[in-house]
């Protein structure tokens, strides 16, 4: 009986201390990514490894320099509120962009993407995904509980613009966000979409990182760290799969990655490329690591974006 109490303990011990590592990654890869000063970059990130890149420099200098404003509209959560800048095209167009960030990051570094959006006539929204910026959430959902708000955001703007063309265009945490997004009922408004270096799941990211950057393996941290996130954020991991979401998916997509991202691995690639049930179209930008494809290879990239959308986007019309 001494021995068999013994090793309830010891068990016990252990299952507690699986469950603090998994809360500990949790905590790491989903707290809050919130920032004091949003024009410097996060330790380590491509931001901050790439600070002389010049589309990134161009960029910074377009969101600063733009008029643009913060917008807010009414959550699915009662109570709270989703937030994203607004940049209003003067060309009076119907042309919308819905340019979604990555884990990390902030609205002003997707600036070169809205740039390129807006000088092509778009009106363009940059949410401020879970956990991040101003977003009233306090965990980050890698997307998964972002979908929701991209469908918000795509019917607050039919709602104030029936006429208008969206086009979804997310990088890394943000093109798993438009992917995931896809899935569900959007508005007919939406007629397209953009993902760049997405990942096939949050289970395969977490599962990955935690294999090639913590050296911790999978089996151990990954049921743990679901299940405090089932806790906290009301979903595991595998329940979050941009997979199974593109099943159902009904928007044209061009899925685009490169082929050296060492990050979301490059056969994250073929795994949701190939689950879209939707018309698509496959690029790989060549020597290209993660979530650089647009600031290292950045006219091959926009001439790439461009031809898709010309298949997709009825030619603007003005207003007077």
């Amino acid at each position: 009986m001494k021995y068999f109490i013994i090793i309830l303990i010891i068990i016990a011990v252990i299952c507690l201390l699986d469950l603090l590592l998994g809360f500990v990654f949790f905590k790491i890869a989903l707290g809050p990514k919130r920032r004091e000063d949003p024009k410097v970059p996060c330790k380590n990130s491509l931001f901050e490894r790439n600070a002389d890149n010049i589309n990134l420099i161009n960029g910074y200098k377009w969101f600063d320099e733009t008029p643009h404003e913060e917008i807010l509209i009414p959550s699915h959560e009662k109570g709270k509120h989703l937030h994203a800048q607004f940049f209003k095209n003067d060309s009076g167009s119907d042309l919308w962009a819905i340019v979604i960030h990555g884990w990390t990051n902030i609205n002003r570094e997707m600036s070169s993407y809205a740039m390129e959006y807006y000088n092509r006539g778009y009106n363009v929204i940059i949410p401020d995904l879970r956990g991040h910026g101003n977003s009233e959430t306090k965990w980050v959902s890698m997307g998964w509980l972002d979908r929701l708000e991209i469908v918000d955001w795509t019917n607050y703007i039919v709602s104030e613009h029936p006429n208008a063309q969206i086009v979804l265009h997310g990088v890394s945490m943000g093109a798993a966000t438009t992917m995931m997004a896809t899935g569900e009922k959007l508005p007919p408004n939406v007629v397209c979409a953009v993902e760049d270096c997405g990942f096939s799941s949050v289970y395969q990211i977490f599962r990955d990182q935690s294999k090639d950057k913590y050296h911790i393996p999978p089996f151990i941290s990954m049921p743990s760290a679901s299940l405090v996130n089932r806790i906290f954020n009301g979903f595991s991991f595998k329940e979050a799969s941009s997979v199974e979401q593109l099943k159902k998916s009904k928007t044209p997509t061009l899925f685009m990655h490169g082929d050296k991202d060492d990050f979301v691995k490059f056969e994250n690639l073929d795994k949701v490329y190939n689950a879209c049930a939707a018309e698509k179209e496959k690029y790989v930008v060549k020597g290209a690591e993660h979530a650089v494809s647009s600031h290292w290879f950045h006219e091959e990239y926009w001439n790439r974006v461009d031809q898709f959308l010309s298949k997709h986007v009825k030619p603007v019309v003005h207003n007077a």
